[in-house]
C-alpha cells in the first residue's frame, strides 16, 4: 500500500452460502475500521473511522471497498468529514475507490463535509460496477465552521464523483465550491441555504415510476428547503437537497433511501445513527 497516505482502509466482502462475509480488513495510519455492527436483516455493516476526528492540512486518505459477486454490504463514515484549517495553502485529499462485481450491492453512506475556516479539500470517489451490480452512494457539503459563526469562510472544496456501470460512464459529477470567488447565495449555488446532500442510486432495473413513487412518499414530509429527484441517462436516479440544517436534510435523505430499500429492494428499514431523525 502506498505509504504517502496518512490513512488507508481496504475492505472486501464475498457471498458464502446465504451470507455475505468480510474477507479483507486492512487499515493503516490514522484510519480505522469498526467491528461488525448488527443490522435487522443481517447485512454486514462497518464504520470507517478517522482517529483524529478530522483531517489536518495536507493529509491524504485512501479508502477501498470491494464486493465480490452477489455480496451485499453497508459502509459508512462514523462522523461528518471535518476539514481543519489550511493556513499554509496545502490541500487535504481523500480518495474513495469502489468495486461492485456481478449482482453485488453496496450501500456506501459518506457523511457530509464540514470545512473549517480557510480549509482546502479535494475528494474523489470512483465506483466501478459490473453487470447486475447496485450502489447507493451519498455525500454532502455544509456552509462550514468558523469561530465567528460566519458561513462559507473556507477557501475551496472539490467533490468529484465518477461511476461506471458495465464499463459505461453513467454518472460524472464535479462540485466545485470556491467562496473566495463566488457569492454562495447566488442561484445555482447554495441560494441562501447552508446544507447540501445528495444520494445516487445505481440499479439496472430502474424505471421512472420509482421517481414518481419516491416523490409521493417525500411530499408527505415536513421540510424547510428544496430538493429534486432526477433520472440518470441510464440505470439510476439521484436526489439532491438544499436545506437549512443537517437534521432536516438527513430526514429527507433517509426517507428516500429507505423508500428504495423497503419498497424496491424488499429490505428492512435502516437507521445508522440516533440523530438521523
Amino acid at each position: 500500500m502506498n505509504r504517502s497516505y496518512d490513512g488507508v482502509s481496504d475492505i472486501a466482502f464475498e457471498k458464502r452460502g446465504d451470507r455475505t462475509v468480510l474477507t479483507n480488513r486492512y487499515r493503516s495510519g490514522n484510519s480505522r475500521i469498526s467491528a461488525l455492527i448488527p443490522t435487522e436483516d443481517d447485512t454486514p455493516l462497518y464504520f470507517l473511522v478517522a482517529t483524529g476526528g478530522g483531517f489536518i492540512e495536507g493529509e491524504k486518505y485512501y479508502n477501498i471497498a470491494t464486493l465480490e459477486k452477489d455480496a451485499h454490504a453497508i459502509l459508512t463514515t462514523q462522523t461528518p468529514n471535518y476539514i481543519y484549517k489550511c493556513p499554509n495553502g496545502k490541500t487535504t485529499y481523500q480518495l474513495n475507490e469502489v468495486m461492485v462485481k456481478e449482482n453485488a450491492f453496496l450501500e456506501y453512506y459518506i457523511d457530509e463535509v464540514i470545512p473549517y475556516e480557510d480549509a482546502i479539500y479535494y475528494q474523489k470517489t470512483f465506483a466501478d460496477i459490473k453487470k447486475g451490480g447496485s450502489l447507493i452512494l451519498t455525500d454532502g457539503l455544509t456552509a462550514g465552521w468558523s469561530k465567528s459563526d460566519t458561513p462559507f469562510l473556507y477557501n475551496k472544496v472539490d467533490l468529484k464523483t465518477k461511476i461506471l456501470y458495465d464499463n459505461e460512464l453513467v454518472f460524472n459529477d464535479y462540485l466545485i465550491v470556491d467562496p473566495r470567488e463566488e457569492d454562495m447565495g447566488e442561484l445555482g449555488l447554495f441560494e441562501g441555504y447552508t446544507n447540501f446532500n445528495s444520494v445516487v442510486i445505481i440499479d439496472e432495473n430502474f424505471c421512472t415510476d420509482w421517481i414518481k413513487r419516491s416523490k409521493e412518499a417525500l411530499n408527505t414530509k415536513d421540510f424547510e428547503g428544496i430538493y429534486g429527484i432526477t433520472a440518470l441517462e441510464k440505470y439510476g436516479f439521484v436526489l439532491r437537497i438544499l436545506g437549512r440544517s443537517s437534521h432536516n436534510n438527513l430526514g429527507i435523505m433517509w426517507d428516500f433511501i429507505n423508500f428504495y430499500r423497503e419498497e424496491i429492494r424488499g429490505l428492512k428499514h435502516l437507521e445508522l445513527r440516533k440523530n438521523q431523525r
